[in-house]
């Protein structure tokens, strides 16, 4: 059966019929665990660094073991074997005495920007070493720029871990509740939300340090929060309420301005900037054509949105499974790859940036029967 939200409220069920482990993931850490994994993503240009640490929660042992994970616990990395997650002798010290000094690990997770999606011999080492039960586990979460991240937990089964992700899941609590997006109030709207707030309690110094209460980052706060004055150290406190309303009049008008010098921006990048012309600027000249045993797959490395990229993302789908290939301008250059096709139905997207804030995409699909 699939996983899906069960009995257990507040929990993801992640369960394979037959199998021995049964794993309950607290809905309320999947958004933060998510934010960690995609600050890691996004340090790292081209395929981004990991991030790993422990799993804390509790096991229940049975004919069935049941996993819940209620929390995790980042443990850093110093990356100097690259951007994968893998220790040196000083951080994995670091990982030892995490694992002695928790009383609640479960397991273990890891972002995966590799290749393929699966454990890797340091990883199963690591499991081997400090999370050899049986009924320990480990989560690798694979992120995308473009769409939802997936994950899988992965298990014992006859003391081996499975080679592949036994059950993908997408990583984000919205698509596994099935909940609706939250709307998204305007710049202009969230403002007089702030100033009507502000002015029925007399609070002029509201929510310091804290990111703005909005679906995209709520319970987060800033690491280091600053300080409040307290009501009595403010200067203008003392100042009649008169004049602290007449303050906000300026909200308007600075909300213009900030529109103002937006357009004026906007406009200077186009007069500036590179120009994109028409259709061709942003014409890919994506193909694909059988070569052998492989797809030859073959872009215009000619064309300006290509030659101004420095970076691309060519997107494989293959028998329901997708595999994202990352591009540097070396490759993006060369115009070309070979791809071994496991089905008859493959899509290719490519995906260039050739300047910020500016994507250009195009989509191709090969069918075996079209060849």
């Amino acid at each position: 059966m699939d996983p899906s939200i069960q009995a257990a409220s507040g929990y993801y069920v992640w369960e394979l019929p037959g199998k021995p482990v049964v794993v309950h993931l607290n809905l309320a850490i999947i958004d933060r665990l998510a934010a960690e994994i995609m600050r890691g993503f996004g340090a790292v240009p081209k395929r981004g660094a990991e991030v790993g640490g422990l799993l804390l929660g509790t096991l229940e042992e049975g004919a069935q073991t049941i996993v819940r994970v209620e929390d995790f616990e980042g443990i850093a990395c110093d990356y100097k074997r690259g951007p994968s997650y893998l220790f040196s002798a000083d951080d994995g010290a670091a990982f030892e005495e995490a694992c002695a000094r928790s009383t609640s690990a479960v397991g273990y997770f890891r972002s995966h920007t590799r290749e393929g999606f699966s454990l890797g011999p340091e990883d199963i080492e690591l499991m081997e070493q400090f999370f050899p039960s049986s009924s320990h586990i480990a989560l690798m979460v694979k992120p995308f720029a473009t769409k939802v991240s997936v994950a899988s937990f992965f298990f014992r089964e006859d003391g081996l871990f499975q080679s592949e992700p036994p059950l993908e899941f997408p990583f984000r609590r919205r698509e596994l509740t099935g909940e609706p997006a939250p709307p998204r109030r305007s710049m202009l709207e969230r403002t007089q939300r702030r100033r009507e707030n502000r002015e029925m309690t007399g609070d002029l110094n509201s929510e310091p340090g804290r990111i703005a209460s909005s679906p995209d980052f709520a319970g987060q706060e800033l690491s280091g929060p600053l300080p409040a004055p307290s009501r009595s150290e403010h200067p203008y406190v003392s100042q009649s309420n008169s004049r602290a309303r007449s303050g906000w009049a300026w909200i308007p008008l600075s909300f213009v301005f900030l529109l103002l010098g937006v357009a004026l921006g906007f406009q200077a990048a186009l007069t500036m900037g590179p120009k994109v012309a028409g259709a061709k600027e942003y014409s890919l000249g994506l193909t694909v054509t059988r070569e052998g045993a492989n797809l030859s797959v073959k872009w215009d490395r000619d064309a300006p949105a290509v030659k101004a990229a420095q970076r691309g993302l060519l997107e494989i789908e293959d028998g329901g499974v997708t595999k994202p290939v990352d591009l540097d301008p070396a490759q993006l250059s060369n115009g070309s790859i070979l791809f071994t096709n496991s089905s008859g139905t493959v899509r290719f997207r490519l995906i260039v940036y050739p300047q910020a804030q500016v994507t250009v995409i195009q989509t191709v699909e090969w069918k075996e029967s079209s060849q």
